[in-house]
């Protein structure tokens, strides 16, 4: 990987660390804004200033880089390099005052996600990978659970009832069926990244966006956890049906989401 685009997505997180928590729940109280008609997605203040932050630094030192971030059009592209952002991912969450919120980056090198970093403000959690080297919370390196059962295990959905019901659903009576104990947090990358710790087993997401998924994914990977699409194949940052498990029950999980 290239020293110089890791020091500065490590830059880039340091700057943000120095948003305390107080801040951003200030940020909180400013507006908000529907994304669509139904009213149901919204956009704050708060993920405009975190993506503006972001993407200044980008700009600053690799200006012709690509830039996919979930809150504006995407931009530049002369280069191997794509960022790839979620300045606020739990949007509903961050404005309820729950604490399952944070930012993501991913850095692509010709189409592969090579590099990511999530950030929880309110749980104090620093989650960063690079490819082929290991995936590591707070500095301390992690690794899936070595679960051989679903029994007790925890399945985590991504929950978006309004957008996929049926099949979100399904998959919950599924795994409830098949011994484990549901939770549904809001945040797909939280999700994931409960099973990148070991607390969780199975983490789903019928909805994926590239936001969601490039940082996530590669944490969850280089924690010694498998993640594909629904037909196990390779997952890539469009994937919109993912799966991710501690490897071990992958097949049997995969069974269960098909």
């Amino acid at each position: 990987m290239d020293k110089t685009r890791k020091e500065l997505a490590c830059s880039i997180f340091s700057h943000l660390f120095s948003l305390s928590s107080s801040s951003l729940y200030a940020w909180k109280k400013t507006s908000t804004y529907a994304k669509d008609n139904s009213g149901l997605d919204l956009v704050s203040d708060t993920d405009i200033e975190i993506e503006n932050i972001i993407k200044s630094e980008i700009n600053l030192f690799f200006p012709k880089d690509g830039i996919l971030s979930e809150e504006s059009p995407e931009s530049g592209g002369e280069t191997k390099y794509r960022w790839i952002i979620d300045p606020l991912d739990g949007t509903h969450n961050f404005l309820a005052g729950f604490k399952e919120f944070g930012i993501s980056l991913a850095l692509e090198e010709d189409g592969v996600v090579i590099w990511g970093g999530f950030y929880f403000p309110m749980l104090r959690e620093f989650f960063v990978a690079e490819k082929d080297r290991g995936a590591f919370c707070n500095e301390q390196k992690i690794r899936v659970s070595e679960a051989t059962n679903f029994t007790g295990g925890m399945f985590c959905s991504d929950g978006v009832m309004r957008r996929k019901p049926r099949e979100i659903l399904k998959d919950i009576e599924k795994f409830c069926v098949a011994g484990c104990r549901v939770r549904i947090y809001g945040s797909s990358p939280y999700a994931m990244t409960r099973v990148a710790l070991g607390q969780a087993i199975v983490a789903t997401n019928r909805v994926g966006k590239p936001w969601d998924i490039a940082a996530s994914a590669l944490i969850v990977q280089e924690a010694g956890g498998m993640v594909t699409d629904e037909n196990g194949g390779p997952w890539q940052v469009d994937s919109e049906n993912l799966i991710a498990t501690n490897g071990i029950l992958h097949q049997q999980a995969l069974e269960l989401f098909r």
